[in-house]
């Protein structure tokens, strides 16, 4: 019954924002980076915290040492990861309403582009991504296979600059156009769909206040207080349940 209303509220809508969360990407089999297993390997094997690695600071003052951390921890282990059936029916469903002259929007934390490897054109990654790291002289961009193959701090190859990582680092604000670009899409949606967080998650909370509608739809398979906030919610894998409702 839940997969049929939500698959009937799909096809009724005509603009749906997605707020695409840290669950959908550990469906496809990456460890989130505040993860407790993760977060605790990763501070017994460096002596520091993800957050601390990641943070403009540590950036700023031990760009050797971040980038050690960047190379082996992120690159090596996010540069490859597939999408899961869950992107690819939402690349689908951007393609349909596009056709019907509606629009699909997705807001991801994500750092690995997987909404776009699956097809997805219209996206908004409010942290950046790993694939678009970038020269601060020049603007040259460089992937991941670059940066890896680097020996120490990656400089760019055509005016020696140091290569910025292509990601929002903790302390740093984030961008005043992607935040209104967010808010707007979701003030005009007739459906929002949240996929793979709560409600009370970083982005869901400071966004969802501009939803109007009465369709906010929650898809995870974890339970959290907020969930009842919810007009609909179907606790499963995101990744099972896309594809039954998209075609």
């Amino acid at each position: 019954m839940a997969y049929e209303m939500l698959k009937q509220m799909i096809t009724e809508s005509s603009r749906i924002m997605v707020f695409s969360g840290m669950g959908l990407v550990r469906e496809s089999g990456a460890a989130y980076f505040r993860d407790e297993p993760y977060a605790y390997q990763i501070e017994a094997k460096y002596g520091l915290s993800p957050e601390e690695f990641l943070s403009a600071a540590f950036y700023n003052s031990r760009p050797g040492s971040f980038y050690r951390f960047y190379k082996d921890e992120i690159l090596s282990k996010r540069s490859d990861i597939k999408p899961n059936e869950a992107h690819y029916a939402l690349a689908r469903l951007e393609k349909q309403k596009k056709a019907e002259g509606g629009r699909v929007t997705v807001a991801t934390r994500s750092l690995c582009s997987l909404h776009q490897k699956a097809g997805s054109e219209n996206v908004i990654e409010l942290h950046g991504n790993i694939f678009n790291n970038y020269c601060t002289r020049c603007g040259k961009q460089f992937s991941p296979d670059y940066i890896l193959e680097s020996h120490g701090i990656p400089h760019c190859d055509r005016c020696q600059s140091a290569i910025r990582p292509g990601i929002l680092l903790a302390g740093e604000m984030l961008d005043n156009g992607i935040i209104t670009r967010v808010a707007n899409e979701t003030e005009k949606a007739d459906l929002l769909l949240v996929v793979g967080t709560h409600l009370d998650a970083y982005m869901t909370k400071r966004f969802r206040q501009y939803y109007t509608g009465n369709r906010m739809i929650l898809i995870t398979d974890e339970t959290h207080p907020t969930d009842k906030e919810a007009d609909m919610v179907i606790y499963e894998k995101v990744s099972e349940v896309l594809p039954r409702v998209i075609a």
